[in-house]
């Protein structure tokens, strides 16, 4: 007998390729009936589409529901672009189990989530587990735990080992974690894998243990293809099915969204440039808002992240999320005077102005230029000012800048920094605040 497996994941709110895919799974269903489970692994939702941040998410889970799905996990864009509360309540109205092994409430020993849920095909048992990637400054800084996935991965399994006959792991671990867990746990029969936007045209394989991916931005759905005789599995195999194949649907909700989101923030507000690599009034004036958000001695952001020009006059909340669509964080840095003035140097160097920047919450295309407030630096006589005094090689200072900048790529420095994150502000409700 065989049993299908459909798994998407990192859709990223990709909802014109997800509505193709909603119409292909419901065509599946008719073809399978009852033989098959669609499995979501979490990153459904992108705050970047104006319906997703009208409805916080929910109308994500709608679709989810419409779609059929039987099992989902949650990615970090549930996890850590959500309030709490909002987090809690997201999958309130959903027609399908939500698990996830390692995200627990800051104090609590137990997951929030169910970390596992058994179901059964014709007397064939399917025990699913899943487990999130551990962002974990950030989820506690929102009153969340979200650490030691394999402990809880490895206990997920001992309780349901005896009483399954297949086991599949729902990762939003990433790639290089899920091959690991292969290694580590072979009673696992299938990982469907995401988080790192990779995929497997045909899977792969780690020892007898089957890997599935997908992708990202509904690029496409992902088949596995699972054989049993006497409730053993005698075969494996993956496929993929590109999105751009598949039928059109009418996509309705961007235009949704767009009307949800006409409540005005600001009347009669100057027009805001799009000016890549110079410095404008609106991103130095937002350099000031995250260093007095942060109560930081100086502020540092970059000119990319101006999204969209805008015209002036009344502003919608639609007109600000095109403005600033992404989904950053703030965060306040300690610094020696020493690495400050590294920084400094580094930014003002401007390697990355042209290059095209992919996730770490960034939305926009092009990085653009640094541009800093309440920072000084004379290069002819090389001395560096912040807040109008001379910075001390040994003194203490506090930066603030933006969460996406803390992974070490842009600057080595802040990896090993003391910092403190402030969530769940994006720039946006930051800008709200101040205008």
């Amino acid at each position: 007998m065989e049993i299908k497996l459909f798994h998407t994941n990192d859709i990223h709110s990709h909802l014109y390729n997800y509505l193709k895919i909603m119409s292909f799974l419901k065509n599946k269903k008719t073809q399978y009936h009852d033989r098959m489970f669609y499995l979501e692994l979490g990153d459904h939702i992108d705050r970047a589409h104006p319906y997703t941040e009208a409805t916080l998410g929910r109308g994500n889970v709608g679709m989810l529901n419409e779609a059929g799905v039987d099992v989902a996990t949650i990615g970090n864009n549930e996890g850590i672009t959500l309030q709490k509360e909002e987090l809690k309540h997201l999958y309130d109205d959903a027609a399908f189990d939500v698990i996830c092994a390692n995200l627990r409430e800051v104090g609590s020993t137990d997951p929030f989530f169910k970390p596992y849920t058994i179901k059964e095909i014709e007397g064939i048992k399917f025990g699913f587990i899943a487990a999130t990637v551990e962002f974990t400054p950030f989820y506690k800084a929102l009153g969340w735990e979200v650490s030691e996935a394999f402990d809880w991965i490895l206990r997920a399994i001992r309780e349901i080992n005896t009483e399954v006959d297949c086991i599949i792991m729902m990762s939003h671990l990433g790639r290089y974690d899920d091959e690991s867990l292969a290694m580590m746990f072979p009673e696992i029969d299938v990982i469907l894998s995401s988080h790192t936007h990779h995929y497997f045209t045909e899977g792969s394989w780690v020892g007898d243990t089957l890997l599935a991916a997908a992708g990202r931005f509904g690029d496409f759905v992902g088949e596995v293809t699972l054989t049993f005789e006497d409730r053993k599995i005698t075969r494996k195999r993956a496929e993929l099915y590109e999105a751009d194949l598949l039928a059109g649907v009418d996509d309705n909700y961007y235009e949704a969204g767009k009307e949800m989101l006409q409540t005005v923030v600001k009347e009669g507000l100057e027009p805001i440039d799009r000016r890549l690599y110079s410095a404008s009034r609106f991103v130095t004036f937002l350099a000031w808002m995250v260093q007095k958000f942060t109560g930081s001695d100086a502020g540092l952001v970059h000119t990319g992240l101006i999204a969209k020009p805008f015209d002036g006059g009344s502003m919608t909340e639609y007109d600000l999320h095109k403005v600033l669509p992404h989904a950053i964080n703030t965060v306040q840095i300690e610094l020696t005077g020493r690495e400050l003035k590294e920084v400094i140097n580094q930014a003002s160097k401007h390697e990355h102005k042209n290059e095209v920047i992919r996730g770490l919450g960034f939305r926009g295309d092009i990085f653009g230029c640094f541009v800093t407030y309440d920072i000084g630096y004379i290069q002819s006589e090389r001395e560096y000012f912040i807040g109008g005094e001379t910075i001390d090689d040994k003194g203490k200072y506090t930066l603030g800048t933006l969460d996406m900048y803390t992974f070490g790529r842009i600057f080595p420095q802040f990896r090993y920094s003391k910092k403190s994150y402030f969530m769940p502000e994006f720039l946006r409700d930051i800008f709200k605040k101040y205008i």
